[in-house]
């Protein structure tokens, strides 16, 4: 194994050093100012990398601009060379520690996890309906939807028809939402390597997917995204972001994070 060198100052500064995730040595440069506009450096050892600035003794709270920060520092840090993204907040109590207890500790696995997601990135997809496209829709295509709302025009809100209509309409958007759903992933994930899904956060939200790509099949995803998107027109909106490090695929939780 290599003997360990870094870019930081000295491996045995005072202070606590947060981490933003881990490439490989040599292979890119530090990205200007990090969390609370601290410098932000590398700390090699062997072929790893640590991209790494200094934090002060207080909490780390998930601001917006901190969080805006570590996306910055490590999508920099993704333009050069493969990245494994560390969780926001991910902090570790010296240099030494960093060297010690994750990069040498986990060496071989953090190795071939850095050569697993060579050549790969992470695309991820949020798909929402249009809420005034799709309600016209199930009124339009379910008689039953359109007979009690009908009937309910000029109800009191107390009238057992206005639930059943509630129940109606919500039925009929689960399974618009699930049979659209099915189509975007599957039309998708044949261009990825793998995928993670989450359950949708609201009654209108049809996909909340990340897609782990290879370089050569970015493009190929995002033309069948903006196919989707030509064909669903005015009734879903596609909101895909990337190229990104691999977050949704890479979960790492060093020692003596806090």
């Amino acid at each position: 194994m290599a003997t360990t060198t870094t870019a930081v100052d000295s491996r045995n500064a005072a202070g606590s050093l947060y981490v933003y995730g881990l490439t490989w040595a040599g292979r890119g440069s530090a990205c200007g100012r990090g969390i609370g506009d601290a410098r932000v450096e590398l700390l090699e050892h062997g072929e790893l990398a640590a991209i790494v600035s200094s934090v002060g003794g207080s909490a780390l709270r998930a601001k917006r601009r901190d969080l805006l920060r570590h996306s910055d520092v490590l999508q920099h840090a993704f333009a050069q060379a493969p990245v494994l993204p560390l969780r926001f907040g991910t902090v570790l109590g010296s240099s030494d520690a960093v060297v010690d207890d994750l990069l040498a500790a986990r060496y071989e696995e953090l190795v071939s996890l850095l050569q697993q997601f060579e050549g790969t990135s992470e695309l991820r997809l949020r798909a929402t309906f249009v809420e005034q496209a799709v309600l016209a829709e199930i009124v339009r295509d379910d008689k039953h939807v359109a007979r009690l709302r009908d009937v309910t025009r000029t109800a009191s809100d107390a009238d057992p028809r206005r639930i059943q209509l509630g129940e109606a309409v919500a039925g009929a958007l689960t399974a618009r939402r699930a049979a659209a759903a099915d189509e975007i992933v599957q039309s998708l994930a044949k261009h990825a390597l793998d995928l993670r899904s989450e359950e949708p956060r609201d009654a209108l939200e049809v996909v909340r997917a990340s897609f782990l790509v290879g370089e050569r099949k970015v493009r190929e995803l995002e033309r069948a995204a903006e196919a989707l998107a030509a064909r669903h027109k005015r009734r879903i909106t596609f909101d895909l972001v990337g190229p990104m490090p691999p977050h949704s695929f890479v979960a790492l939780t060093p020692p003596g994070s806090r």
